[in-house]
């Protein structure tokens, strides 16, 4: 009679576990969200890395060893036209982009509509507006997200040491979404993009339009996998 009850106790429970629905999955924060705001921010630093210290801050240290220190005078003006052919991408320190003489190039601006492009493509989302700053009044209040897009730091980069020296063109990409109703994080994400294409510095130095047109490839580039990495995100759950 004792196994007889168990058994009744066991088709009966069985019954009720197969029938339990599985839990759903938890919302991601931002599943919901089809119209966003995306504001370009931050401060952009055009510069010329050279194992991350500047060519003219090189020769400065280099000009301050205690055996060079009487020829200091000599050797400056041979310094300064060694660096000449590239005083045009590059102030003796980090300048904003506003100061770079590549024909107008505004990496951030870039990098946004690069992005904006992307997602638009997508068609995930509803409505996406640029703004030039955080979005005011029935702006903010109609956006379900506002995606803020820096790009702290672009410009050359040099890849390998020899005869010649092979540059190429880079773009540190930073992308954070954010709730404006409770004013939190639910996405962020980083890209440092570096062209593929090594070249020598004469290239970049001896031509403005190639430069400019290099610069703008990374740029979008950096926008593209921005958008992307919000794609694979919210389809993802991450």
């Amino acid at each position: 009679m004792r196994a007889v009850a168990v058994l009744l106790v066991l088709a009966v429970a069985l019954p009720g576990c197969a029938s339990s629905a599985p839990p759903r999955p938890a919302a991601r924060p931002f599943d919901h969200v089809r119209q966003l705001a995306i504001v370009v921010s931050g401060e952009s630093r055009f510069s010329v890395l050279e194992h991350r210290a500047e060519p003219g801050r090189t020769f400065d240290e280099v000009l301050k060893w205690g055996v060079l220190s009487p020829y200091q005078a000599l050797l400056r003006p041979v310094a300064e036209l060694v660096h000449k052919g590239v005083n045009w991408l590059l102030d003796a320190d980090r300048k904003t982009d506003a100061a770079v003489d590549l024909g107008g190039i505004a990496p951030r601006s870039v990098v946004s509509a690069a992005f904006v492009q992307a997602l638009e493509a997508s068609a995930r989302f509803d409505e996406i507006q640029i703004y030039a700053r955080e979005p005011l009044g029935e702006d903010r209040r109609r956006a379900e997200a506002i995606v803020r897009i820096s790009v702290p730091a672009w410009g050359l980069v040099r890849i390998r040491e020899g005869e010649p020296d092979l540059v190429s063109a880079f773009a540190d990409a930073r992308a954070e979404m954010v709730a404006p109703a409770i004013g939190v994080v639910i996405w962020e994400a980083t890209e440092d993009v570096t062209d593929p294409e090594r070249l020598p510095m004469k290239s970049f130095t001896g031509d403005r339009d190639f430069t400019r047109q290099q610069l703008i490839d990374v740029l979008q580039r950096a926008g593209q996998r921005l958008a992307s990495e919000l794609l694979y995100a919210r389809g993802a759950g991450r």
